[in-house]
């Protein structure tokens, strides 16, 4: 197994809307271990072989990711099937996301849209609510009944929040967000976030609408002297996919509550595969498909990881991979001082993608 560098962090003046709910398990559950910590965190890459943030391996004397991969063999870490489609390249990208302000109104594109740079790629995600305080919203599509011409005035010259289905998810929602749907998460929801990204290429982000703030060069907000974020409203307004669902029958289809242990193997809007662990006890995980690589992410409390022989011990704050040679895999989940635990586990199913 590989642990990755858990301060994998995306410069707050990239991520203006950055929170705090990040930076603050971070430093608790961490206490230093991996050097100090910002205050505000909007992204932390926790898992990756993308070119912008990769990820060091602590156990592997902080090598890149993707030379670890490359050098332990990639067949043998991410799976005969994965390394036939991507070579020694994670294809399956992990973050956490948290913002203390609504983020820009964005879409992904599909990997095929002519519109892309030969260097970018789509990026289908799902969201994996870790947190949420009272009141957390994301917005996920248009509402119900609202005409094409109506989103796109309110888009562009308008409010969005007019347009925009919006609902309020609980802990442990799994919620889909495939590629050309228009989303937006809110203040106050913590989340995992899994990326599906193509070798040697950055996942494009169309920013549609950014509530018309300006910032200064340090992100900060700047209404007076500031300037607004670059948008992408044309580009991103032909790759809506207007075949999706909305309103109710979106929640319906897009948003799975998951319960403790239970496994999501995936759907046609949602190619990612998903475990949440929230009691302490000893677990065995089963990889969620035969020969294929895992993520693994703690958010809380204290985690032995077996296989092998081998033993790894990591604490909240930490993620890593599972290579696909190593099985089955016995974990000791323990509650922090405060009695919580939570460990996540993301896969890819090259049948949905």
């Amino acid at each position: 197994m590989l642990l990755t560098n858990p301060n994998n962090f995306v410069p707050i003046a990239r991520t203006p809307w950055g929170g705090s709910k990040i930076a603050a398990i971070k430093k608790e559950q961490l206490k230093g271990a991996f050097g100090s910590v910002p205050d505000k965190i909007g992204e932390s890459w926790e898992v990756s072989t993308e070119p912008s943030f990769p990820s060091l391996v602590v156990n592997h004397q902080n090598e890149t990711l993707e030379n670890t991969i490359r050098r332990l063999g990639c067949k043998e870490t991410l799976g005969h099937k994965m390394f036939e489609e991507f070579g020694n390249h994670c294809p399956l990208l992990l973050k956490w996301l948290h913002a203390d302000s609504t983020l820009s109104v964005q879409l992904h594109p599909n990997h095929n849209n002519i519109k892309l740079k030969s260097n970018e790629c789509g990026k289908p995600e799902s969201w994996l609510v870790l947190d949420t305080d009272p009141g957390g919203f994301v917005y996920l599509g248009f509402k119900k009944g609202v005409s094409v011409d109506e989103a796109f005035h309110e888009m562009k010259f308008g409010d969005p929040d007019r347009v925009l289905h919006k609902i309020f998810p609980s802990k442990g929602d799994l919620i889909s967000v495939p590629t050309g749907l228009v989303h937006a998460t809110g203040k106050g929801v913590l989340i995992a976030e899994p990326q599906f990204v193509l070798p040697k290429k950055i996942g494009k982000t169309w920013r549609m609408s950014d509530w018309g703030r300006r910032y200064d060069s340090q992100g900060n907000i700047d209404q007076e002297n500031g300037k607004n974020r670059e948008l992408h409203l044309e580009e991103a307004w032909d790759a809506v996919d207007w075949s999706l669902p909305r309103g109710t029958e979106l929640n319906e289809t897009l948003v799975i509550s998951m319960k403790n242990e239970e496994k999501f193997e995936g759907n046609k809007y949602n190619p990612f595969a998903c475990m949440l662990i929230e009691k302490p006890g000893f677990i065995q995980f089963d990889p969620f498909f035969k020969d294929t690589f895992s993520l693994f992410s703690c958010l809380y409390g204290r985690a032995k990881l077996r296989s092998n022989g081998m033993e790894e011990e990591i604490v909240g704050g930490q993620s890593g991979l599972f290579a696909a040679s190593e099985g089955q895999i016995q974990i000791e989940l323990q509650s922090d001082i405060l009695g919580k635990c939570q460990m996540s586990f993301f896969s890819l199913n090259l049948m949905h993608i």
